[in-house]
């Protein structure tokens, strides 16, 4: 969508996603898991959703061993209260991740979500009018090209290719796929335990 159907895309694509998603939430919430949905993928490992009422920060994530790389605006990141752009390295291998931070875990599972999913997965706006989220797009993208084709010939995709919510923060994680994503979000999960 272009123009001011942009707009209407930014409002009413949020707000309906998030009213679905709740919905579907509720209803997996009654089988017994906790309130914990699998995380796309295989369907085994880590799941999408842990809820908890401990109030994540940026702080957290640093003692657990990540490193700040940048700290974003996030004036147009609707009801989060922070963002930031991350690295770590666990067994040697080296991912980045993005890190958002809301009120709850309802705040970021409502509010966060259809954010986060714009920004994730195969199916990622990471490049051109209709990124939802302006403030830290470089980060969240790839370049993808042949080894012969020169850097213009760039194909961009999405960095990261899934991403949890653990209480108040939506943690988006490195991965060509939905399953190497939440295996580079386990050690940090793990470590936030």
């Amino acid at each position: 969508m272009f123009g001011s159907g942009r707009i209407a895309h930014r409002l009413v694509g949020p707000t309906l996603v998030a009213v679905v998603l709740s919905l579907a939430l509720a209803a997996c919430g009654s089988e017994g898991d906790g309130g914990s949905e699998a995380a796309s993928g295989d369907g085994q490992g880590l799941a999408r959703l842990t809820p908890s009422d401990r109030v994540y920060t940026v702080d957290d994530l640093t003692t657990a061993g990540l490193k700040t790389l940048h700290h974003y605006d996030i004036e147009e990141l609707p009801d989060a209260l922070d963002a930031w752009h991350l690295s770590y390295k666990p067994g040697g291998t080296y991912f980045e991740y993005e890190a958002r931070f809301y009120a709850s875990h309802g705040d970021a599972v409502e509010h966060g979500t259809s954010w986060a999913e714009t920004a994730t997965g195969a199916d990622a706006i990471v490049v051109g009018p209709d990124v939802w989220l302006e403030e830290g797009s470089t980060h969240r993208r790839k370049c993808s090209r042949a080894a012969e084709t020169p850097h213009s010939g760039c194909a961009y995709s999405a960095r990261y290719g899934d991403f949890i919510i653990l209480g108040n923060m939506i943690l988006m994680c490195e991965g060509p796929d939905s399953k190497e994503a939440l295996q580079a979000c386990q050690p940090v999960f793990d470590n936030l335990q």
